[in-house]
């Protein structure tokens, strides 16, 4: 693949208008040919070797280089403020919670494209964890200065792409190294063009790879950089470091880090992965059919924790050629997760062919490796740690690798979690001497394989099943245990039944397993139950609202006494009685708050139980500003549940009809006191009243035990191989009193 027609032209001609000031100083006519003539060829022979060497890419899971603008999506730029070292690890914690986010790198909102930062920065340094596109970048940028595109960039330079991995002498000598370059073209003195066109400015030089000198000569490096751009001022110049291997002291460069593709980057990429494949067998038909299958899937509730990882284009790539060859994304999400750290684990590993110790890690293999990352992933997650410090971290690696009789005692663990963070982006550096797993999704991955190859199941189960931060973790042990997974659940719906022995929680289950058992009803028992819970939330919610109205009333009440009977004394006793009635207010309002949070998870339960009903409850907005409205709406829900019931007949031994006699009539119902109001539906349903008066805890217990529930559905719904009647004798259990 080479340059050709117009394209060829306007390069050459660019380096042309460059290059005659410069050999024009001791360039000579031959007999045969004149000066320019030898200037254009040698143009043109740069600008085609420059085009095979950096405008071509190997694209993962394609078996030949493909053009650099087939396969290239524009980069976005976050500033140096947002790269800048946050000064403790409880300041990352406390970012990252607030964020809601899992990417566990900072994100902003504030973002530049890619060639916009370059025209505008004379010095740039590119940062970006593994796969983020750092040397994709720096090609795009030097292809736009060989082929003139002033659409995109706006200086007339001649690039010069270096790969400094290759530069292994720690003298770096870069003035020759570029010298090289020409001399590889066969141009004619190329020291003496080197060093003329250093001096005119006439080089846009890009050096890619700083994280990938050889670290006992980093600093050299580092220094010869900098003293070199300060001598040839008049250049422009453009360098790449993974973040974790950024040196700080990288003084006079602007610092800016390549963000994770958004939403739209995400789609081009597939696009113009599946475009570019040069497969014969695939039709532009069967290329469309597969970009949309991926994207469709990426946008569904189930995968969006798949769609964390390709947010680099590596990783993209990887899922894209995991769909070429599955025709399909795996949709058991935990293989997914272990093919793209087995393929992250295999990069590193090739990496370390070129260390000068590379025999202590030869041992060292991805396994062990994997291993050793899940030993630190589920720590984290047991301490609640997102963020590592490094004496911890080495503390823990040391721990893995003196208990490991298979691994090298040599191996340096502080040299070792710098390749960690350099060469693998499962573990990035975040801050001075602070670590973290690049996504949370592979966090919660190495944890559950943690869990599953130690069976820490039970473990699991009793003290996070409640936990929203894991259920990430749960869903992929689910995934991970296979076939094995029935048992899984079997020890979820335990747990279930642990927590049903609550007194206030059995009281209401055995009530509610009371009034459906019997019923003769088109709905299965576990529906008919989950409803009936959820009647009786709206009634405590509707029953406490009527309390919070009665004590307005009262309170206002005894402002209106206070101020008949000593209106001198009327204004110190109303701030007192104001302040009683803002107290009792706020308590009420939090009371039904934490109750309507509960029924909502039970609403949600039913809703994967396939309840086909509008179970949807709203009181946010009124609840503050007008609790009599708040009230209306609270018994006007309690209402369509109430007939819903009646008329599918889930209950039996209640009297449903003269429950909603009464809240039809309005009127009556809104002059009914909280007191009358409970008479009325403690009598018409036959229940206890002390089922309705829920404390805290209860509250607290209730929500444990919903939210377990719920990630049993959850889970089953990742389960490979689950039967029906295996996940229906589960589900007949569900929401029944202790020992049925």
């Amino acid at each position: 693949m080479s340059l050709e027609g117009k394209t060829l032209e306007t390069a050459v001609t660019g380096l042309v208008s460059i290059s005659l000031k410069v050999f024009g100083q001791f360039l000579e006519n031959q007999p045969l040919i004149s000066v320019e003539q030898q200037i254009y060829n040698l143009s043109e022979i740069y600008a085609q070797n420059y085009y095979k060497r950096h405008g071509q890419i190997q694209v993962l899971g394609m078996s030949q280089s493909i053009s650099f603008d087939d396969i290239y999506t524009n980069v976005k730029m976050m500033d140096a403020e947002t790269v800048k070292i946050l000064e403790s690890i409880e300041r990352l914690e406390k970012v990252y919670r607030e964020a809601h986010q899992r990417y566990l790198w900072q994100q902003t909102e504030a973002k530049q494209k890619g060639i916009a930062v370059e025209n505008t920065e004379q010095y740039l340094c590119v940062l970006g964890g593994p796969g983020i596109g750092k040397t994709t970048y720096l090609r795009k940028v030097g292809l736009a200065a060989l082929l003139r595109n002033v659409e995109s960039y706006d200086h007339e330079k001649i690039p010069v792409f270096l790969d400094l991995k290759r530069l292994r002498d720690p003298d770096l000598d870069l003035k020759k190294s570029i010298a090289e370059e020409f001399e590889i073209c066969g141009f004619p003195k190329p020291e003496q063009f080197t060093d003329h066109a250093l001096k005119s400015g006439d080089f846009l030089i890009l050096l890619d790879g700083l994280d990938e000198v050889l670290s006992g000569s980093f600093n050299q490096v580092v220094q010869s950089i900098i003293d070199f751009s300060d001598r040839y001022s008049n250049n422009r110049f453009i360098t790449s470091c993974r973040i974790a291997a950024y040196p700080t002291y990288f003084t006079g460069f602007k610092t800016v880090a390549i963000a994770e593709l958004d939403d739209d980057q995400i789609f081009e990429f597939i696009k113009k992965w599946f475009d570019a494949d040069p497969n014969p067998q695939l039709t532009r038909e069967k290329k469309a059919e597969y970009v949309n299958t991926i994207w469709e899937q990426l946008k569904e509730p189930d995968f969006i924790y798949t769609k964390e990882l390709p947010q680099t284009p590596l990783l993209l790539a990887f899922i894209c050629l995991v769909c070429r060859q599955g025709k399909t994304i795996i949709d058991n999400q935990a293989k997914l997760y272990s093919k793209a750290l087995d393929f992250s684990l295999k990069d590193w590993a090739n990496s370390k062919l070129m260390d000068e110790n590379w025999e202590i890690y030869q041992d060292f293999s991805a396994d062990i490796k994997k291993d050793m990352l899940a030993s630190i992933a589920y720590v984290g997650f047991e301490e609640d740690k997102l963020f590592f410090e490094k004496d911890e971290l080495a503390e823990q690696i040391t721990a893995f690798l003196t208990n490991n009789l298979n691994v090298s005692k040599h191996l340096d663990v502080n040299k070792l979690m710098e390749e960690i963070a350099v060469q693998s982006g499962i573990l990035v550096k975040q801050a001075t001497d602070i670590y973290s797993f690049s996504h949370l999704t592979l966090q919660e991955h190495l944890c559950a394989e943690y869990i599953r190859n130690w069976s820490y199941e039970d473990q699991l189960i009793q003290n996070h099943a409640a936990d929203k931060h894991w259920r990430g973790v749960f869903l992929l042990v689910t995934e991970l245990k296979g076939h094995s997974a029935i048992e899984f659940l079997q020890q979820l719906e335990e747990q279930t039944q642990a927590l049903s022995e609550y007194p206030k929680l059995s009281g209401l289950l055995a009530w509610v397993e009371s009034k459906t058992s019997t019923a003769i009803s088109d709905f299965s028992g576990e529906i008919r139950r989950v409803f009936t819970l959820i009647l009786i939330f709206d009634l405590t919610i509707a029953l406490t609202l009527a309390l919070a109205l009665d004590l307005d009333l009262a309170l206002a009440l005894d402002v209106a006494l206070a101020r008949d009977r000593d209106r001198e004394r009327f204004a110190s006793s109303a701030s007192v009685i104001a302040s009683l009635r803002e107290s009792e207010r706020a308590k009420a309002i939090a009371t039904i708050g934490d109750l309507a949070s509960v029924r909502a998870l039970a609403s949600n339960l039913s809703s994967g139980l396939n309840l086909d009903v509008a179970l949807d409850h709203a009181l946010d907005d009124t609840l503050a500003s007008d609790l009599a409205l708040a009230s209306a709406f609270a018994r006007g829900n309690v209402l369509a549940m109430a007939q819903f019931a009646l008329d599918k007949k889930l209950m039996v031994d209640v009297e449903l009809q003269t429950l909603i006699s009464c809240l039809k009539n309005s009127s009556h119902a809104l002059k009914t006191s909280s007191k009358g109001l409970t008479s009325i539906v403690s009598s018409s349903l036959n229940i206890s009243q002390e089922l309705f008066d829920l404390s805290k805890d209860d509250l607290q217990m209730l929500t444990n035990y919903f939210s377990t529930c719920q990630l049993m559905i959850d889970c089953s719904k990742q389960a490979s191989g689950l039967s029906v009647n295996d996940w229906n004798a589960i589900r007949q259990q569900m929401f029944l009193p202790p020992q049925f």
